[in-house]
């Protein structure tokens, strides 16, 4: 697939979404190398419960987007590496954080730490959220003591935030009030032209599933009808890194629970 073929297809389904080239079309990556693994479409130990809090029912925002809060890390990438499931949950961890401790989004976690300590040489077949939750209860450590590098092996480094609990949130109402509480870790099924996303939000125009992928949702918007996501193919791609999926996509907000975590320092 082209952006040329990408570009007709938008133009014909009229959807409302720009495409462009992106260091992300420009790469051949294998299906593991997106990160997320099939085993994780049926992972029962993710049915662990709905998200609901009690502190936040009553009159849901019609938008949340804990960017405009400063409680949103930067947009970082993982490279050629399947590592997406560790950038997923250190973003939801720092984010977790920044919002526990009500101060701007600060604290820089090492995605290494998590997959390469965690999962291992898993960057041809990527991992699952449920090991990376409990090797994130654990703790993770400081970008500052080991920098993410493609092909790292682990090594040891003080842990600096844990995983305290998490939870999982599967209706669309679950999903919203999760939101409302920080962003959440989450799944989504990756088309050929989604790798080609500049702006807007994205809906399925062309092209087949090439891989599953994990990311963090940062927020929602019902005007737009659409999730905020932060991904991690840095911010050369989509909208400085992040991206709009609507509602109803990619099997973001159906095949897959929105994980809320709550996290402590150490």
């Amino acid at each position: 697939m082209n952006l040329a073929e990408v570009k007709r297809a938008i133009v014909a389904r009229k959807l409302k979404w720009v495409a462009g080239e992106t260091p992300v079309a420009a790469a051949a990556l294998t299906s593991g190398q997106f990160g997320l693994r099939r085993t994780s479409l049926n992972a029962p130990a993710l049915q662990v419960a709905t998200m609901m809090p009690e502190a936040f029912r009553g009159t849901r925002p019609a938008k949340i987007d804990w960017r405009t809060e400063g409680r949103v890390s930067p947009i970082r990438s993982q490279d050629t590496c399947g590592s997406c499931v560790a950038f997923a949950t250190c973003a939801a961890m720092e984010s977790a954080l920044a919002i526990q401790e009500n101060e701007p989004a600060s604290v820089d976690l090492s995605e290494a730490d998590l997959f390469y300590c965690g999962c291992g040489d898993c960057c041809d077949t990527g991992w699952d959220f449920i090991p990376a939750l409990g090797r994130a209860s654990q703790g993770v450590g400081l970008e500052a003591d080991f920098p993410y590098v493609v092909g790292s092996t682990c090594k040891s480094i003080p842990p600096a935030v844990k995983v305290s609990s998490w939870k999982t949130a599967h209706s669309a109402d679950d999903r919203r009030w999760a939101l409302v509480r920080g962003p959440v870790v989450a799944g989504m099924r990756v088309f050929d032209d989604f790798r080609y996303y500049k702006s807007g939000v994205y809906e399925h125009a062309t092209g087949d599933e090439i891989g599953l992928h994990a990311v963090c949702v940062v927020g929602y918007d019902d005007d737009a009808s659409c999730w905020i996501v932060k991904n991690s193919w840095s911010s050369s791609w989509g909208e400085d890194g992040f991206c709009r999926i609507a509602y109803g996509q990619c099997g973001l907000d159906q095949e897959f629970p929105f994980i809320a975590i709550e996290v402590e320092r150490l």
